[in-house]
This record gives C-alpha cells, structure tokens and sequence, in this order.
C-alpha cells in the first residue's frame, strides 16, 4: 500500500504500523534501546552512542561514526550554542509534554532547529499536535539543510528516505552533520533527557 488514509503526522505513524505484518523489522535497523538509569551509568557520550549504534548492519558506517566521536575531546550533542538555545527554548515551552512523550517529535525537531535557515521554514508546522512535513517548502535550501530535513523526517515516520549506505558516504553527508543526524537517533531512543544531560554536566 502507498497512499495513507490518515492526515494527522501521529495516525500517520500508526497506518503505517497497521500495514506492516506481524513481527515485521525493517532490513539495516536494530537501534537498542536504552531507559534513563542504563544511558546515566555509563561514562560518556561516546559510550551511549556505541550502545544506540552497536546493531547496525554497516561495519564502515559503524566504523565512521566511531572515528567522530572518538575523535572530538568534548561531548557535544547540539550544532552549536545558537542550536542548542532554539531547542532548550522548546522543550521548555508549551511543546514541552510533547518532547518528553513522543522522543521521535524530539528528535526530529532536534534536527530540523539544527540549521537556523531550515528551522526558519519549518517552525510554524512544528505544533504541539505533530510535525507536519507536507508543509514545509524546501525550494532553495542547501544539501545540508536538504539532509536534516529528510533525517528529521526519517527518524520521526520511521522511515529510510536516508540510506545507511548515503550515510557512510563522506561526500554526501559530512562529518558534522552524521554526527547530528547520530545524535537525533541517540534522543529518539534514550529520549530528550540525554540532551538536556549535557547541560548539566
């Protein structure tokens, strides 16, 4: 089946779940999934990011993401101070109950404020009841803000428009931006909690 009969982002996530046979999992997933007292008694970032990524089926992908992680001494999760203040003003506003019970809302909106260019578009279809991506014009937008776009897109549908195997190209996706696009399937799976982790260490 293609077409969805639901108009609403969440009915839309359930079809899609209907649609699926029973026990069906998509081929290059197998994210683990953490709780909150398992990703705080680990030592680092970069510790919880192995544990999210440990079942993908790509080894050079896999390999990649360890090399940036490894390679930065600091443990960033957001873009940068401007991103990181955009998505606490969020999760600290009337969105709030949103961010804490849908981590894949958080996630995406995680990646979509990433880029001020893209949150620019985006903001005003981003509303408590859901995200509505139909709506958001990418005509213009850079390849970076294209990629976020997508990735937000992916990990709030659960969907692959972004290939493991696009994702392990260099030329395509930069280090920074997997490094991000890691960090939202990070959210997505320990929850928004991990991000605000950062702020209080």
């Amino acid at each position: 089946m293609s077409g969805l009969f639901c108009s609403s982002p969440q009915l839309c996530i359930l079809e899609k779940q209907m649609q699926q046979p029973p026990g069906y999992r998509p081929r290059g997933g197998g994210f683990c999934v953490m709780n909150e007292a398992e990703w705080r008694s680990r030592g680092n970032y970069s510790e919880i990011v192995d544990c999210v990524i440990s079942r993908m089926q790509m080894e050079h992908l896999k390999r990649r993401i360890q090399e940036i992680f490894s390679e930065t001494e600091e443990e960033t999760v957001f873009h940068d101070k401007r991103h990181r203040k955009r998505f606490c003003s969020l999760t600290a506003g009337k969105r709030s109950g949103n961010f804490y019970s849908h981590p894949n809302y958080a996630a995406a909106v995680f990646l979509l404020s990433a880029d001020e260019g893209l949150w620019e578009r985006a903001h005003r279809h981003v509303p408590d009841t859901g995200i509505y991506f139909d709506r958001i014009r990418l005509g213009g937008v850079t390849l970076e803000q294209y990629i976020l776009f997508h990735a937000a897109k992916d990990v709030y549908n659960g969907t692959k428009h972004i290939r493991l195997s696009e994702l392990a190209d260099r030329e395509l996706v930069a280090d920074g931006m997997l490094r991000l696009i890691v960090n939202a399937f990070v959210i997505e799976k320990c929850g928004v909690e991990i991000a605000e982790w950062e702020e209080q260490k």
